[in-house]
């Protein structure tokens, strides 16, 4: 008596591999959405964290017997030499990297920005206290960094003397 026996090639059907992509497209287009709303709460959490460091590394400037640091004679604020002044004294000085310098979620922005467009070289700008030993501490209200947008969607985001991180909600007049 002969047995007849087949044997199935390791191959998949056609069916089986419909049910295969039209499940993972569900499962993609319930996931997607989900996604798409962390992201910026992941974005504003890196953000807090850098603002955080930057409260960390400066810390000691607080105290110094030289006080916070000044910006040199000649730079104004609000200018990009400013901005490079940061970024030269927190890497020379405190050993930060300029990474922490920047927001995700403005750099996101300044991705799809035009090539003519001016983009900052900080994300974070320093309340410039006098150079008076201890002078950061003496107000414990007053930001020392403080997001230059209010791009998390809740108002500028600042670390004040205490380290705590929050957002400076504009004030409606």
């Amino acid at each position: 008596m002969k047995s007849s026996v087949s044997f199935r090639s390791g191959g998949f059907t056609l069916t089986e591999l419909i049910v295969v992509v039209g499940i993972t497209g569900i499962l993609l287009a319930i996931l997607l959405p989900a996604a798409s709303r962390v992201l910026p709460k992941a974005n504003e959490i890196v953000c807090m964290s850098h603002l955080h460091e930057l409260w960390i590394q400066f810390a000691p400037c607080a105290t110094d017997p030289e006080g916070w640091p000044q910006l040199p004679k000649g730079v104004q604020p609000g200018t990009a030499q400013e901005s490079q002044f940061w970024l030269d004294y927190s890497s020379n000085a405190l050993g930060i990297p300029a990474k922490i310098w920047h927001c995700p979620t403005i750099d996101r922005a300044a991705a799809s920005t035009k090539p003519t467009d001016q983009v900052p070289l900080i994300h974070y700008l320093p309340t410039l206290f006098d150079a008076r030993p201890g002078t950061p501490n003496r107000w414990p209200s007053m930001p020392w960094f403080t997001e230059i947008g209010n791009v998390h969607g809740h108002g500028n985001l600042s670390v004040t003397a205490d380290g705590s991180v929050q957002a400076l909600v504009p004030l409606h007049l």
